[in-house]
């Protein structure tokens, strides 16, 4: 996997500006859905080898977390500076301390910290294979949190989504169990960086519809203020002082590989609005799909692990689950739109 490309940081910059009233192309389209497979891949792989002991015993889950952040607001302060040097019209978005520290802006910024460390934690206790399973419960706590916070009918066809998901779940768990990899520790953190990841959305629904905040915006906001959570937390923990005390204090690698996934991180999250805004939510939760089965056959393929049938049969309900889901909010919002449309014409 590559970083994202300078074509795909243009093509971020001018959607930005007018997205509504672009018709896109499918090269386009094609382009920032590759680009979001690329760098959400690319993105577990290279935490999962930050914390799997590559460098040691030394837990790195709070403090790939921080650096993560740090680098995602160098990275976005160096392409500015570069794009000002060719005489660019990008700007960096100046930071308003009143809306850094908005309400809605530290929650959603919260429930990130929590996800991210959970999700990195999980990380380090499970195999890459498996990280659909574990992270599956995410649209389950969407879909139950939207209906007790957002109010939205939650229908028997959507409980049935919710069943595949859960079954393939369950399964999924004993047949890590069988094969002697199951992790109690790795599904209690998928579980809480599920949870979190779901608050986090219904948060940044609302969020997100504000005036004057746009994803490069909400992104820069989102990482100071991680670094500014999580600061306390590498302090306390002594994650700082063992990385800064070891011998990987040294290594090259270790530091490249911490800020590939630094701009990683803010990359997975600029292209995944992208993504949404070219397409549709529904779109992007069956490109997610999509991904997370290339994830896994890539996982098994370079780990070289062997599953059971069994096995699969969990992830192809997890998946049904989440096709089924995407299926039933398209054709709701296609029902939508032929109604909005029968009423103009009366």
């Amino acid at each position: 996997m590559t970083l994202v490309s300078s074509e795909i940081y243009t093509i971020a910059g001018q959607f930005s500006l007018n997205m509504q009233s672009r018709q896109h192309t499918f090269l386009t389209v094609a382009a920032i859905i590759a680009s979001y497979w690329t760098v959400s891949i690319s993105m577990v792989f290279v935490n999962k080898h930050l914390l799997s002991g590559s460098y040691g015993d030394v837990d790195l889950s709070i403090f790939v977390a921080w650096y993560q952040s740090l680098a995602a607001i160098a990275f976005i302060q160096f392409i500015g500076l570069f794009q000002k040097m060719r005489k660019k019209s990008l700007q960096i978005p100046e930071v308003d301390i009143q809306a850094l520290f908005q309400k809605d802006m530290l929650k959603i910024s919260l429930t990130t910290v929590i996800m991210i460390v959970m999700n990195n934690l999980m990380l380090k206790h499970i195999g890459v294979a498996f990280y659909q399973v574990a992270r599956s419960f995410t649209l389950v706590f969407t879909i139950v949190l939207s209906a007790s916070m957002l109010k939205q009918p939650l229908t028997w066809k959507v409980s049935l989504a919710c069943l595949f998901i859960i079954t393939g779940y369950l399964i999924g768990i004993d047949e890590e169990n069988n094969i002697g990899t199951l992790s109690l520790w790795g599904i209690m953190y998928g579980l809480l960086a599920s949870l979190s990841a779901a608050v986090c959305g219904i948060y940044n629904k609302r969020f997100g519809s504000a005036p004057n905040i746009d994803s490069l915006k909400q992104a820069y906001y989102n990482n100071i203020n991680s670094c500014l959570f999580l600061a306390p937390l590498v302090y306390s923990t002594g994650q700082a002082g063992q990385v800064f005390e070891s011998i990987e204090m040294t290594s090259v690698k270790f530091w490249v590989f911490l800020t590939v996934s630094g701009v990683l991180s803010l990359a997975v999250a600029w292209v995944s609005t992208l993504q949404i805004r070219v397409t549709s939510p529904v779109t992007h939760h069956i490109s997610i799909t999509g991904r997370s089965v290339a994830q896994t056959i890539i996982a098994i393929l370079y780990y070289r692990e062997q599953k059971t049938m069994w096995w699969w049969c969990g992830n192809l309900s997890v998946v049904s689950g989440v096709l089924l889901y995407a299926w039933l909010k398209s054709y709701k919002l296609n029902l939508s739109k032929d109604k909005s449309v029968l009423l103009f014409k009366t």
